[in-house]
Order: structure tokens, then sequence, then C-alpha cells
């Protein structure tokens, strides 16, 4: 029973029933330590990077950088909308380092040139965004999965 006055529901179509969805900034530090976790194990794996910058170039290497919205989120707060720079080069590609690199999303941190490696980071990739995809729906956010960078 409603014992209020004035209309009938309270808003009268002014507000919404619906409650917004929910901020993917609630799970930053659950991802940072799914982060945490991937780092540990991509060290045990003793890799070698040479910095030349390969995983960086989308547009040369022809391919996708995909990311959930967690990844691109806490990228967007902490550094800004991620873009490619006209070379095809990740925007936050600085001197040859990653300038996000405590950030950067899991297909970033699973791309290995490591040949001797380069079977296994699929593996990695599966099982850890099978995990994001776990925690991302413990907090009641809705699984969207898309392309890294913004376009112009």
């Amino acid at each position: 029973m409603w014992f209020g006055f004035g209309l009938w529901p309270p808003c009268a179509g002014a507000c919404s029933l619906a409650s917004p969805p929910p901020d993917p900034g609630v799970c930053f530090d659950d991802l940072l330590e799914l982060y945490a976790d991937l780092n540990r194990e991509i060290a045990a794996l003793a890799l070698v990077c040479s910095q030349c910058g390969r995983c960086c170039n989308f547009v040369r290497n022809d391919y996708r950088l995909y990311a959930s919205l967690p990844e691109r989120a806490l990228v967007a707060a902490r550094h800004g909308t991620p873009r490619l720079t006209p070379d095809g080069d990740c925007g936050f590609l600085r001197d040859g380092s990653c300038s996000i690199h405590p950030d950067r999303p899991l297909g970033c941190r699973t791309f290995f040139c490591d040949p001797a490696h380069k079977s296994r980071e699929q593996d990695l990739y599966h099982e850890y965004q099978r995990r994001l995809r776990g925690m991302v729906e413990r907090y009641g956010l809705e699984w969207e999965y898309g392309p890294f960078f913004e376009a112009d």
C-alpha cells in the first residue's frame, strides 16, 4: 500500500525505476590483482623481450587488440582514451616503451614475441579472460568485449 501524496506512481515518469548500470570502476582492484596473478605466471616462463615494439604496431602487423569494458575503463580513467598514431602504433608507446605497462590489457600481456613461448600465449589469454569474465559477472556488469582503441 502506498501512503504518499502527489502522483502515483512516485515520480510519475520523471524518474526511472531501473537502476543505472554498475560502474566498471568497482572492479579495478580485482582486475589489478588478476593482472598480478598473470604477471607471476608469465615471470615463471622467463620470457625474453627485446623491446622491438612489434607488439605495439597494429597496422603494420595487421592485428587488432580487443579488451573488456573494465580493462578499457581502467586505461581511460588513468591514462586517457586509447588511440592509434597515424603510423599504427599504440598511442601509449613512448620512446620504445609502454607508458601504461602496469595497466595494459590482457591482449598486450599475453603477446609473446619469444618463439619459445608463442604457443603458450593463447592458453594464458583464454584462461585469464575466463577469470576476467567471471569477475565481471560477479560485479553484475554486462560482459562487453570490443576494440581497445577508439576510432577517430
